[in-house]
């Protein structure tokens, strides 16, 4: 069952906050945030937002344009927010009161791809990138310690990479290549759908060697991998059909340490609800429940790792974004119509607790509960 309950705490404070956002820095307001999205405000802007457990804004730092992933550099409250690709720009904010620690973008023949991991001590930061006019992808290596500088680079062992996450207990990178080729020039237009050749890579710096560990069969290559979750066990892979609507293909996938690979289904008129398209990926504290948004059908689903198992649906309208919660079976999830959710996901049932942000237009399409 779902339940929804309406925040009103400090709406018209917030909306008047906003309107001044372009002179102030930072707008904060009491408490801490418990989770953080970037999103779009009601007058039209943008801004990375930090809210309350009950939805409540608690900071508003302007962006230049939409941005995307949000990731947190360990042992530290710095947060980097990248710019929805093709955008250039890079964020470093207090996670606490959204304050700006510094800026950073990449050289002029790459733009940012949206997502980034950091080195198990937080000295390295890795970002996707896409070197358009070699028609390849990178990932950029800087260095945290000197104000984000930038370091050196390695190719990404395919086109378009995405999304970029630290391996459990580890410091291998994984990264997803989605495999479509785009070029600034043409905008996000995809340019090679029918040769398109998605790709799972894994990175490990102390080596320096980046190998492929998954690419996928002839007839589910127009399957982009786009979004990961690394667990101790696995890591799951978020997709997105490029092919056309209507196929009941599956959007999640799963790769285990012994190297298996397992397709993750839905109820075949679930699946077809989705419309080829899987948005946000995350696990729970534990590593035994999968949870994925699905904003064009309208909802969140959730499988049990051990046997891939579906364990329901939630409806939530855009829904998108999602997060590891803080207990077991735990999601914290954002949709694209300002709402924020704490799901519940176990064995037997799936509840939902929803949460409206004021000020907020549409939250964008990921979500860090740091």
């Amino acid at each position: 069952m779902e339940t929804e309950l309406t925040d009103a705490l400090s709406r018209r404070d917030f909306l008047a906050a906003t309107a001044v956002l372009v002179t102030a820095p930072c707008t904060a307001f009491a408490g801490l945030p418990t989770m953080v999205t970037t999103a779009m405000l009601e007058d039209g802007t943008f801004a990375i937002v930090g809210v309350d457990a009950r939805g409540a804004p608690v900071f508003a730092e302007p962006l230049p344009a939409r941005g995307h992933g949000i990731t947190r550099r360990p042992g530290t409250d710095e947060l980097v927010i990248l710019a929805r690709r093709p955008g250039r720009f890079g964020f470093v904010i207090d996670r606490r009161s959204g304050a700006v620690q510094a800026r950073f973008e990449p050289p002029e023949n790459r733009h940012f791809c949206g997502h980034a991991a950091f080195s198990g001590d937080g000295r390295l930061l890795y970002t996707t990138e896409n070197a358009f006019d070699e028609e390849r992808g990178v990932i950029g290596i800087w260095d945290t310690s000197t104000g984000y500088r930038r370091i050196g680079e390695v190719d990404s062992a395919g086109i378009g990479p995405h999304d970029a996450a630290r391996a459990a207990g580890s410091e291998r990178i994984w990264i997803a290549n989605g495999g479509i080729l785009t070029h600034p020039d043409s905008g996000r237009a995809k340019l090679n759908i029918p040769t398109m050749a998605p790709s799972l890579a894994l990175f490990d710096p102390a080596r320096d060697i980046l190998d492929t560990v998954l690419t996928l069969p002839a007839d589910l290559h127009k399957l982009s991998m786009r979004h990961l979750a690394a667990g101790p066990e696995i890591v799951c892979v978020a997709m997105q059909d490029q092919g056309p609507e209507g196929e009941k293909t599956p959007l999640i996938c799963l790769r285990t340490r012994r190297r298996e690979t397992r397709l993750l289904h839905l109820p075949d008129a679930v699946t077809l609800k989705a419309r080829g398209y899987c948005g946000d990926v995350a696990m729970d504290p534990l590593g035994k429940v999968v949870g994925a948004g699905f904003p064009r059908g309208g909802f969140f689903a959730f499988w049990a790792v051990e046997d891939g198992r579906p364990l329901g649906v939630i409806a939530a309208e855009d829904g998108c974004g999602i997060a590891t919660g803080h207990r077991a079976g735990g999601f914290r999830v954002s949709t694209g119509t300002g709402r924020i959710g704490h799901i519940a996901a176990d064995r037997d049932r799936l509840s939902a607790l929803w949460f409206t942000t004021g000020g907020v237009a549409a939250h964008d399409n990921h979500l860090l509960a740091p």
